[in-house]
């Protein structure tokens, strides 16, 4: 799964100014407007009445009674999201951190099962409802204010699920990038291909001619892997690490390159912030044109997000997450427990060589990590009340993807227009990475990503009857 990593944007309404967003190391998170800590039920449906500290943050300096509360669901990161940038505004904004994440560690014991027993998706929605009612009715003149909820990628899954399963309590949301299907153990699931299908598709988008190179570049890069015997060359080739020993070794290394190849759209945001090192595809385009020999265009896949003159060699065995703010352990048990995406798998004439890999959401895997079974798509589809039917007839909902975005390829297909405004809505933003929308604006945005701004910004007024 994807993150937020850094600066994300809240439409603070009456101000129209962008609430910044910044990612903090939760040890001491250095936000502008100092984070507190909520005694919150380690177990919402348990008689033991146990409590532990969730981090939170809220910014409400022109708070006027009545006005909206924006509140932002912080997701599977390692890093708190920190609020700052809210100019005069009726609104204010409030922000938890997720259970098991960061700072907000709901047990401290040390087999995973007995420590992640709580994280369920009961009780993640109901820390964000027992917060924000605590918030309304200890902050004056906030009882009778309407709440908008927010969060990208797995944020914006939960985002979801907590106005599906509490509309009386968030009035409406904005979930960016939120997978929705392509939920469920490999065999069973028949999306599971969609997320590199989609990734193949912002390619060749892009130019037939590139992507025809690409295709032969992986083809033989493939083909190169078959033969333990081009071992020491491949590993010079690519300037890897050390050197894999295995068929198996040879099968991470190619994960590897194709995590780095999804992973330059997925964020290739216009913001040096959110992409310091500038990947995009259009640039992995270019190269693949002017490129003479076909090692150059996998070089390049690893390079654009691992520059030589920081990443001296590439690490392909390493227990890290491609995303340095994942927080991997509590991630792995609630992807068994209520959200078993599967992403990996690669069919047969995709520019990338086909796979089929085991993830967490195996059930072998869960089963012989967490002694669980993971949900089928129907199975969340039912319980959270999040199917296709369910989320045309819930009103106050924009579903955000992006055209470079792989999740959008795992998400929900567009819904029919409606002359109701209240009514719920799919947007599509071209020329966009993950929730590129949702960060904080940049000088060298794109016009779609501004305009996809100002389209969610005049929904929620009028929402809210702020026109």
């Amino acid at each position: 799964m994807r993150l937020f990593r850094v600066e994300c944007w809240l439409p603070a309404l009456l101000g129209l100014q962008a609430i910044v967003v910044n990612a903090q190391s939760s040890a001491s998170p250095n936000c502008t407007t100092k984070t507190q800590f909520f005694t919150q039920l380690v177990d919402h449906n348990s008689t033991t009445n146990g409590t532990f500290q969730q981090q939170y943050q809220i910014i409400k300096p022109h708070f006027k009674p009545g006005g909206p509360i924006f509140y932002y669901q912080q997701a599977e990161t390692a890093t708190f999201a920190c609020l700052n940038g809210l100019k005069k505004s009726a609104a204010f904004v409030i922000s938890l951190e997720h259970r098991f994440f960061g700072l907000s560690d709901a047990s401290n014991a040390t087999d995973p099962i007995e420590k992640y027993k709580s994280l369920t998706l009961e009780n993640v929605m109901l820390d964000a409802v027992t917060f924000v009612s605590h918030i309304k009715h200890t902050i004056l003149g906030a009882k009778d204010s309407k709440i908008i909820v927010s969060g990208g990628s797995y944020g914006g899954f939960l985002t979801t699920v907590l106005k599906m399963n509490y509309p009386e309590v968030f009035f409406g949301a904005v979930p960016y990038a939120p997978p929705l299907r392509s939920i469920g153990a490999d065999y069973q699931n028949p999306r599971r291909y969609d997320w590199f299908n989609w990734v193949n598709q912002v390619y060749w988008d892009l130019s037939a001619v590139a992507a025809t190179k690409m295709r032969d570049a992986f083809t033989l890069l493939a083909k190169r892997f078959q033969n333990l015997g081009e071992v020491e060359d491949i590993v010079k080739d690519l300037n890897l690490c050390t050197i894999p020993k295995t068929a198996a070794d040879l099968q991470l290394v190619m994960g590897v390159i194709i995590t780095n190849a999804e992973l330059i759209p997925l964020l290739s945001y216009a913001s040096p912030d959110a992409n310091p090192f500038g990947a995009t595809p259009e640039k992995m385009v270019n190269i693949s044109l002017s490129a003479k020999n076909p090692i150059d265009i996998v070089n390049a896949t690893l390079t654009l997000r691992n520059p030589p003159n920081l990443v001296p060699c590439i690490s392909w065995d390493s227990d890290e997450s491609s995303e340095a703010s994942l927080q991997k352990a509590p991630f792995n048990y609630l992807v068994c427990n209520y959200f078993p995406l599967s992403s990996n798998e690669i069919l047969e004439g995709n520019i990338y060589p086909p796979t089929s890999v085991q993830t967490e959401s195996d059930p072998m895997t869960c089963e012989t990590l967490y002694k669980l079974v993971p949900p089928t798509q129907a199975e969340v589809e039912s319980k959270w009340h999040i199917s296709r039917a369910d989320l045309i007839q819930e009103p106050r909902i924009i579903f955000a993807y992006a055209e470079n975005d792989p999740t959008t390829g795992v998400g929900i297909h567009p819904f029919p227009p409606s002359p109701d405004r209240n009514a719920s809505r799919w947007m599509i933003t071209s020329q966009a990475a993950h929730g590129e929308e949702s960060i904080a604006s940049f000088r060298g945005d794109e016009p779609s990503v501004v305009h996809a701004r100002r389209v969610q910004l005049e929904t929620i007024k009028e929402w809210l009857g702020l026109y």
